[in-house]
């Protein structure tokens, strides 16, 4: 490894510093919509959210009561752990604190309000009579208790204010009405900001709690823990759980299949090893890119695996079936389908960053930087430590022992495919739309519009909640009505204009109750304006003592009163806004009020009403608030409006994605009868996931719904791969299920594997989505591997020509031209021969195996004469194609193409013989300029060989391998897909590979990176497709030629020879042209390109007239006037 590269490890190790959990579940979603900003504001600032509740239930309530106040004495004497616990309101135990809140209070009111109290105080003697009566007369315990300790009656606000819980006994919030369930409220030491500390501290928590249980106090006790410290250690255990399990199930599954596939061990090893790699460098890109993993971008490592696995699996496979390449020559073969597969699958998973969702983007972000990493590894790390000079030794004795069965059983003939095969697949096809249509006509899976997607799936800090508002709720689920401001005045304008707004929610019954803590909001305005009533009441103090003392009242009952008017008289000189600032006024406003964001914040309850659903009414008003500084916010209002920003999305998502993948579809096929066989399998699978969700009582949620995308992305390519196989083994069905059928159920199983293994997540989401996804991948697998080759067959049939699609074309003699291939639209003397085929083809292969050479020639002379004769309109067509190079001259034109016909019989049995296995580098008599190929090797850009129809230029490959060189033939498919098969296979005896342009649409990209490595391709010119095909001149005629080399020579600057093998005498001659020069840069321009073409062919043109009857073309080639 060069230096350098130790350079990236520095990046990459700190994005795992860097790498932290994020257990906000809040930080999942967007933070533009108003009902998530609201709740955020809640949890982030409010001291109440930060606490530990523990509760207590036991069958006594007298035993309850005391448990609760044992447990909360023992958690206080662990100060290091603690700062308060409390369980009763913190006004019961210090009565004489609650004062200072009932002073500010009273002084926040309207200053005619607060006026009363100098009637109420300035005659003491008809207050405090008042005052006995009711101590002589109530029986109500607490009305007794507050006047013994209030006689003047100050914590008794006017009727038209909204007093708070302090004023009164407050149990409600610590015990249900029988007092047998109890709430102890713990309040951290420090502020807990991260996980682990949180984890630290319920342990500890926890630890004294497990002492405490040892008490007799607590027999009999059942105790339970809920609130933020417990949500947030919960959650970090379920992801760290998550991960661990859905990682090692997952890879244990790979594992499996593939020691069940190829039961080798050390390539196992090695693809388990590059797998993990792949994982701990995308958890460091994600640590530098994103920083943090949420509870749902978390699940990436168990998809990340299931979809990188396939790239080392088809690497693998495509060893095993090249046996003694090398792994750079594998890599060339396989290595840009799999990149281009890595960046389809990766833009399906960054199509999630357009969910709404920032928890689901990054999960898509995450996969996405995953597949970029696992395919490049797998495509240039995983091959070279296995293919070994052993192993590779190995594969070509296999490789050895299969050729000679081949040849003792002779070639593999394809079956006809079983008549009913099709009848089955469209039977099976029908019945399970009828299943799945009696299934769904109950209706079709429901779609949740709760929160409950972003929660745990088991959780005892939410079943605790839940318990709490069973016990001390009225049942109904409350929303927070935050109101923030820049300071105190501000809040309090924004109090006084929300009042209309939810006054008239409360009387359209969006609304029923509105519970805000104004009373205790400080308002600047009217405290300034009462500054001299307090300041009076205060200067009263002795007065309003003797009259206390003379009505009978003991001191101690004064105790409330002079804590209240001492707070007056202090603020009476007060320039800033007054706050209560003892333990219980803290804890009290902790509840409601808080500091943050730049200003401040206030807390109320808002109770929805009967008609809050109806029209989507609430959903309006919460977001008319925002307007106030408002937000009204809550878990039930959350899931409505992450639905709905979700839906938005989706089809913001699929409409463009849907686009994309027609594009593929008929990049890939080229014909709408496979384009619509591909979308009738997506919409088959879809019926099926459907089906599967109703049966097992699942829904669509806000998480996965965006499967839908991931499964368009995922589940089309199974239907491509197999129509793809199908097209080359001409619609062998088993032999498509036993060869990419076999790599396609492991793919499959892999992904399947990957996305099942979030159905254990601990968020309910997640695991939703992991279980839809995997479903939905089965499937699309199942029905491209049982249902598909049975339509195709039905639609397609087993296609008897081929259609060319690149740049290059045949070295087949008979090569089709680039017209349409239909019997009604094309002449037949414009298609090949009904003789090119493969039994024509293998009874020449077989005549040359058992007869001597010269029977095989006087065979094909005879042949020759026999077709001249029968064949008339062939006659014509080779008769015109000769013209031109006879400046028309048709006598002439006529003889050469009447020889050329007899040459190519004698060609013929050459190939054969050739094809055969029989050494032809003793039929060269002459072979020259050989040094020009070694200039332009001896450069490393590669080497681009062009030639012609002219010749038997087939024999061309077995002069590189005789000088120690790989040659890439680039070939149409040839008329018959068996033939086809023959042929590869007999360049391949030779040391010669083919690629089949016309089945691979990235077959371009192949032949450059082909180039690019120094090596050589060879390629024909003159039958062009009509995509490559441009206008040059020949012997003062235009004609159409490929300007493939040209869009080569531009891409990768090989260089460019043509080449010219043509029978003199007894043997060939074989003659490298002079290099083709050019200028790269100039070759961008289309016009320079077609001018390059043009010189190329010049070069040949002396050639085609000194032998005119070697120019083998039995359809025409000239264009019509």
């Amino acid at each position: 490894m060069k230096r350098w590269l130790w350079l990236l490890l520095i990046p990459l190790a700190l994005g795992l510093v860097r790498l932290r959990f994020d257990v906000e579940v809040l930080n999942l979603l967007p933070r533009e919509l108003p009902v998530v900003h609201g709740l955020q504001l809640y949890q982030r600032h409010f001291a109440s959210a930060n606490e530990l509740l523990i509760t207590l239930e036991s069958t006594d309530a007298e035993r309850a009561e005391t448990a609760a106040r044992s447990l909360a004495e023992a958690l206080r004497a662990a100060t290091n752990l603690v700062v308060a616990a409390h369980w009763q309101p913190p006004w019961l135990e210090h009565p004489e604190l609650a004062a200072e809140l009932a002073a500010v209070t009273w002084l926040n009111q309207p200053p005619a309000i607060f006026a009363q109290l100098t009637n109420q105080l300035g005659n003491p003697a008809v207050t405090l009579a008042a005052t006995r009566e009711r101590l002589a007369t109530s029986f109500s315990p607490e009305e007794i208790a507050r006047a013994s300790f209030d006689p003047f009656g100050l914590t008794q606000l006017p009727t038209s204010v909204s007093a708070p819980a302090t004023f009164g006994r407050g149990e409600g919030m610590f015990a249900s009405t029988d007092g047998t369930f109890r709430l102890v409220f713990v309040k951290p030491r420090g502020s807990l900001a991260t996980y682990p500390e949180c984890a630290a501290w319920l342990a500890a928590v926890r630890a004294q709690t497990a002492a405490w249980q040892r008490e007799p106090a607590a027999s009999a006790i059942t105790l339970h823990f809920t609130g933020r410290p417990m949500f947030v250690a919960e959650i970090a255990a379920g992801m760290e759980r998550d991960m661990r399990n859905s990682v090692l199930g997952t890879l244990a599954i790979i594992a499996a299949l593939f020691w069940w596939a190829h039961r080798r061990w050390r390539p196992l090893l090695w693809l388990l090893a590059l797998l993990t790699l792949t994982l701990a460098g995308t958890f460091a890109l994600g640590g530098l890119l994103v920083g943090t993993l949420n509870v749902v971008s978390l699940g990436f490592a168990a998809i990340l695996l299931g979809l990188a696995v396939d790239y080392g699996l088809v690497m693998y496979q495509e060893a095993l079936a090249m046996p003694g390449a090398s792994a750079t020559e594998v890599r060339q073969h396989v290595g840009p389908g799999i990149l281009w597969s890595a960046v389809t699958t990766a833009g399906a998973f960054l199509v999630l960053n357009f969910s709404g969702l920032p928890g689901l983007a990054q999960l898509g972000t995450l996969v996405a930087i995953g597949i970029a990493l696992g395919a490049v590894a797998m495509v240039y790390g995983y091959l070279p430590p296995l293919l070994s000079s052993e192993f590779r030794l190995q594969a070509a004795r296999r490789s050895t022992i299969q050729a000679a069965a081949h040849e003792a059983t002779g070639p593999r003939t394809v079956p006809p495919a079983k008549a009913g095969t099709p009848n089955l697949s469209l039977l099976a096809t029908l019945a399970l739309i009828v299943i799945s249509a009696l299934i769904l006509a109950r209706g079709l899976p429901p779609l949740s519009h709760s929160a409950d997607p972003l929660r745990p799936t088991r959780s005892e800090a939410y079943s605790t909640a839940e318990l709490i508002s069973q016990h001390l709720g009225d049942r109904r689920d409350p929303l927070w009505l935050v109101v923030a401001g820049r300071d105190e005045a501000e809040v309090a304008r924004r109090l006084s204009a929300l009042q209309p707004v939810l006054e008239q929610a409360v009387a359209n019954q969006v609304l029923t109750n509105v519970l805000l803590p104004d009373a205790l909001w400080p308002h600047p305005e009217q405290q300034q304006a009462n500054r001299a009533t307090a300041r009076w009441l205060a200067a009263q103090r002795e007065t309003l003592r003797s009259a206390a003392l003379t009505a009978g009242f003991a001191t101690n009952a004064l105790v409330l009163t002079d804590r209240i008017l001492a707070v007056w008289s202090a603020a009476a000189d007060a320039t800033q806004p007054v706050w209560p600032t003892n333990s219980v006024s803290t804890w009290t406003l902790e509840r409601f009020v808080a500091r943050g964001d730049g200003g401040f914040l206030l807390a109320g309850l808002a109770y929805p009403g009967a008609r809050a659903e109806a029209g989507g009414n609430l959903a309006e008003l919460a977001t008319q608030l925002p307007a106030h500084g408002a937000w009204l916010t809550g878990w039930s209002l959350l899931g409505e409006a992450l639905l709905g920003l979700v839906q938005r999305d989706l089809w913001f998502v699929l409409g463009p994605m849907f686009a994309v993948l027609l594009a593929s579809l008929w990049f890939a096929f080229k014909r709408w009868t496979e384009v619509l066989l591909s979308l009738a399998a997506l919409a088959l699978s879809g019926l099926l996931l459907l089906a599967v969700m109703r049966l097992a009582g699942w829904s669509w949620d806000l998480l996965n719904l965006m499967a839908l995308p991931l499964l368009l992305g995922c589940g089309v390519d199974y239907g491509i791969h197999m129509q793809m196989t199908l097209r080359r083994h001409g619609g062998d069905l088993a032999l498509a299920r036993r060869t990419t059928g076999r790599a396609l159920f492991l793919c499959a199983a892999t992904t399947v594997a990957g996305f099942g293994s979030l159905a254990t997540s601990s968020n309910a989401g997640l695991a939703s989505l992991g279980l839809v996804c995997a479903t939905g991948v089965a499937a699309a697998f199942l029905v491209a591997w049982a249902l598909l080759p049975g339509w195709w067959q039905a639609c397609c049939g087993a296609p008897s020509i081929a259609r060319p699609d690149a740049a290059a074309h045949t070295f087949s003699p008979n090569s089709p031209s680039n017209a349409r291939r239909s019997d009604t639209a094309v002449a037949p003397a414009s298609r090949p021969s009904a003789l090119y085929g493969r039994l024509g083809w293998q009874l020449g292969l077989t005549a040359a195996r058992v007869l001597p050479r010269r029977v095989i020639e006087l065979l094909c002379r005879l042949g020759a004469r026999v077709y001249w004769l029968a064949q008339p309109q062939r006659r014509e067509v080779v008769i015109q194609n000769l013209l031109p190079l006879h400046d028309g001259d048709r006598a002439a034109a006529t003889r050469a193409a009447r020889q050329l016909v007899l040459n190519f019989t004698r060609k013929l049995a050459d190939l054969w013989r050739f094809e055969t296995g029989v050494p032809v580098m003793d039929s060269f008599n002459q072979l020259a300029g050989w040094e020009r190929f070694e200039a332009a090797h001896a450069r490393g850009r590669g080497v681009l060989l062009v030639t012609l129809h002219l010749g038997n230029w087939e024999l061309g490959g077995p002069i590189l391998t005789h000088k120690g060189h790989r040659l890439l033939a680039l070939s149409n498919p040839e008329p018959d897909a068996r033939l086809t098969e023959l042929r590869q296979a007999a360049r391949a005896r030779w040391g010669v590979e083919t690629l089949l342009v016309g089945e691979d649409p990235f077959a371009f990209v192949e032949v450059i990176k082909r180039l690019g490595a120094g090596g050589a391709v060879a390629l024909l010119l003159d039958r062009p497709a009509e995509k490559s095909a441009v206008e040059v001149e020949l012997c003062g005629r235009p004609l159409l030629v490929s300007n493939a080399a040209a869009e080569l020579a531009r891409a990768s600057g090989c260089a460019v020879v043509p080449v010219v093998i043509v029978r003199r005498g007894d043997g060939y001659a074989a003659q490298i042209l002079p290099e083709a020069v050019y200028d790269r840069a100039a070759l961008g321009h289309r016009e320079r390109r077609g001018a390059f073409t043009q010189e190329i062919l010049r070069a040949f043109e002396p050639w085609l007239r000194e032998h005119p009857d070697q120019w083998y073309h039995f359809v025409p080639i000239w264009p019509r006037a």
